[in-house]
């Protein structure tokens, strides 16, 4: 997902797009799991990289990783930024909808599921637009086992609430999302951007979830300007 930002940033600083256990080439060693135990894995890989710190940028399931990660091992943090994600857990309506999501699952193969899950994340007046891009996210989405799926949608539903985590980070945050973006709502958005000091907030126009894809070059520059002020 981070490909077309790992060129030009890397002109500047080093940059890792770890997969993580489950997806891309990381197994997925157990069919149960909690974000606290993949927070706990990455910085077990952290370690194993000889990584000390980082500024962790996650999307959507990735920012709940990144403020597990925050929350158990505060000293690999020097920056963080969640891109169309929020550190509240789910409501008793997003329960529901995983629930839902979950018995499908159960019943229906993977390509049933991702096939119309992924344009949904896209903003619905530029999808003609972005048909290539949904075609990549689809393509990347159907890499995925139905394990790794079905254990990441309990994971996320179990969750817990970070948002205070979020407030007492001391370090400069960013917080990118959408204003079509059904998932992380703009006044859930408002709430981040507002609740904090030391924030690069920004709600983009015209864009539901996926704003790497959907306006990737003012995306990076948000990173790039975020960037230069905790590297």
């Amino acid at each position: 997902m981070w490909f077309p930002f790992v060129e030009p940033l890397a002109e500047h600083y080093k940059v890792i797009c770890p997969d993580l256990p489950g997806f891309g080439e990381s197994p997925l060693e157990q069919t149960e799991l909690s974000l606290e135990e993949v927070a706990d894995q990455l910085a077990g890989w952290f370690a194993s990289e000889g990584l000390k710190q980082a500024v962790v940028i996650g999307h959507s399931l990735g920012g709940y990783v990144a403020l597990a990660l925050a929350e158990r091992h505060p000293h690999l943090i020097q920056g963080l930024g969640l891109f169309h994600s929020m550190a509240p857990g789910d409501d008793e309506e997003s329960k529901h909808k995983r629930d839902k999501a979950l018995l499908f699952l159960k019943k229906h193969p993977v390509s049933k599921f991702i096939e119309p899950f992924i344009p949904s994340l896209f903003y619905d007046q530029r999808k003609a637009e972005l048909k290539e891009e949904i075609r990549k996210s689809t393509e990347i989405g159907l890499q995925t086992s139905l394990d790794t799926i079905i254990a990441y949608t309990l994971a996320m539903r179990e969750r817990k609430d970070r948002f205070a985590i979020w407030n007492r980070l001391t370090c400069h945050c960013l917080f990118i999302g959408g204003v079509n973006d059904t998932r992380v709502p703009v006044s859930v958005c408002e709430k981040h951007i507002e609740g904090r000091e030391l924030v690069d907030g920004y709600i983009i126009p015209e864009t539901a979830h996926m704003g790497m894809f959907e306006r990737p070059s003012e995306t990076l520059q948000m990173i790039k300007d975020y960037l230069l002020k905790v590297v």
